[in-house]
């Protein structure tokens, strides 16, 4: 095996793991050595005074499981394994981690689940999270469906500022010609 394949499988293995991390009931077990090489979050986290606890159980509750599973699972394969739906979660964690690749990967995913009646809310999601690639492909989706979309009840429920920036964003598509 390739050490990419090792890694990979070592992940969630509780024979080789030294921390686990708590989540809605349920353990995912970890390497605190991968979790460093991989993620500055983690690196700042395991500075010496927090080894020298002997804690070896992290508790994690501003994500769900699903999401932050798809995470640390990154951190050992470079690669995500979710729903277009859960990555709007991810994607928010990436961006609280400043973690730009997992970002990137994270708007690809959402792409390739965009509907009609899901376009205005990820549209709205992209700049929340500052998601530029996803913010331009949700706007030029939106203009190429723009009836279908406008009548959505995402779009209904767009905030005043989302809807104005919309509105001129799409203006400069072409989509309100004369």
């Amino acid at each position: 095996m390739s050490v990419a394949q090792s890694v990979a499988l070592s992940f969630d293995d509780p024979a080789t793991s030294d921390v686990k991390i708590a989540l809605e009931g349920k353990i995912i077990h970890v390497h605190k050595v991968i979790l460093k090489i991989r993620c500055e979050h983690f690196r700042s986290m395991f500075q010496s005074h927090w080894e020298q606890d002997g804690k070896d159980v992290i508790e994690i509750s501003q994500f769900t499981y699903p999401v932050y599973r798809a995470f640390l699972q990154f951190l050992y394969t470079d690669r995500i394994d979710l729903s277009p739906e859960h990555a709007i979660g991810l994607l928010d964690l990436a961006n609280s981690y400043l973690e730009k690749r997992l970002k990137a990967l994270c708007e690809r995913t959402i792409m390739q689940g965009i509907t009609v009646a899901n376009v205005a809310m990820l549209y709205a999601a992209a700049i929340q999270y500052e998601a530029k690639e996803l913010e331009e492909f949700c706007l030029r989706f939106a203009v190429n469906h723009l009836t279908a979309v406008t009548q959505s009840e995402a779009f209904a429920e767009l905030d005043e500022a989302t809807l104005k920036r919309f509105i001129q964003r799409a203006a400069t598509q072409g989509a309100f010609r004369c």
